[in-house]
């Protein structure tokens, strides 16, 4: 199966799949004698594989991680599930700095409001004093 169809099947572009091949996560495919890339159901399982964790957050190297594990014989569960553990923590971390940078946003947009209610009122976010963070 050459490049375009496999990009097709699994919905990436030709262009992430020799990202892949650079980045060492799918092995580099035979060509034929036009140089055309060949690829077998294998490699269509690993690159549905690695769209399914990216899409999960995993970054590249975790991703390589996790590749490991998958061509284990055992396929152990347990270091995954510590894989996934992290990565949900993470996305929890993540999430309670947006909702601080959402206060601080709604914050700076009332100052604003504020401000421009006035006459001859200036920017609060542009001025030294009244810096986001540091309202209470």
């Amino acid at each position: 199966m050459q490049i375009g169809s496999v990009a097709k099947r699994i919905g990436l572009t030709p262009d992430a799949i020799r990202f892949y091949e650079r980045n060492a996560l799918l092995p580099r495919p035979p060509r034929t004698e036009g140089g055309f890339r060949l690829y077998d159901e294998s490699d269509v399982e690993t690159l549905a594989f690695i769209r399914r964790v990216q899409g999960l957050g995993f970054k590249l190297s975790e991703i390589r991680s996790l590749l490991d594990l998958r061509g284990s014989r055992l396929q152990p569960c347990a270091p995954v599930r510590r894989r996934l553990q992290a990565k949900l923590i993470d996305v929890r971390r993540k999430l309670r700095d947006l909702q601080k940078l959402e206060h601080e946003l709604r914050w700076a947009l009332q100052s604003c409001d504020k401000e421009l209610r006035k006459q001859n009122g200036h920017c609060p976010i542009l001025r030294d004093e009244n810096k986001p963070g540091e309202h209470k």
